[in-house]
């Protein structure tokens, strides 16, 4: 990572605000002042580990669409309790993301849930997926599942039985 003499001294000015605002950080907050200040490339990275790499919004929207899908199927079992089939297929309950192998997808997941309020009717499934980690990778099986979806042209309409299973089974 390189930084300019500019980007060391805003940085270097960001950090003694915090370790002024939160005692308990100080020590840490020192060590990133030091390291911008004297110019230790090698730590740079270290002090971005928090930082994510952008999601590119196609990946926001599938996340989104595998949610809203999810929502669709939560209603369908709702609505349908006796439907031993759709309510006992693996996947007719999100399962998140894998937190390894698929963690921007994870953390994106609880944002919207957990930040924005929305598919609460997921906070049911957080204890039992370990808040949305699936411990497994299942976005390629979600991506079919939203192909299908969107193939049977019936975005926010209700689904019919064939239709869940025809997208559970993806």
């Amino acid at each position: 990572m390189e930084l300019t003499k500019k980007d060391r001294l805003f940085l270097v000015n960001q950090f003694e605000i915090l370790k002024r605002l939160d005692k308990d950080q100080q020590p840490e907050y020192d060590e990133m002042i030091e390291i911008l200040s004297h110019g230790y490339e090698i730590f740079y990275g270290d002090m971005f580990n928090s930082i994510f790499d952008p999601m590119p919004k196609e990946e926001g929207l599938l996340v989104i669409d595998v949610l809203s899908l999810f929502h669709l199927i939560e209603n369908f079992k709702e609505n349908n309790p006796e439907d031993k089939e759709v309510n006992e297929h693996y996947f007719s309950h999100f399962l998140g993301f894998d937190g390894n192998n698929e963690t921007e997808y994870m953390s994106f997941c609880r944002f919207l849930i957990h930040k924005q309020g929305k598919f609460s009717e997921q906070i049911k499934n957080q204890k039992q997926t370990d808040n949305f980690n699936s411990h497994m990778q299942v976005l390629e099986r979600y991506r079919n599942m939203v192909q299908v979806w969107r193939g049977l042209g019936k975005k926010y309409a209700e689904l019919t039985r064939d239709d869940i299973l025809k997208i559970l089974n993806a």
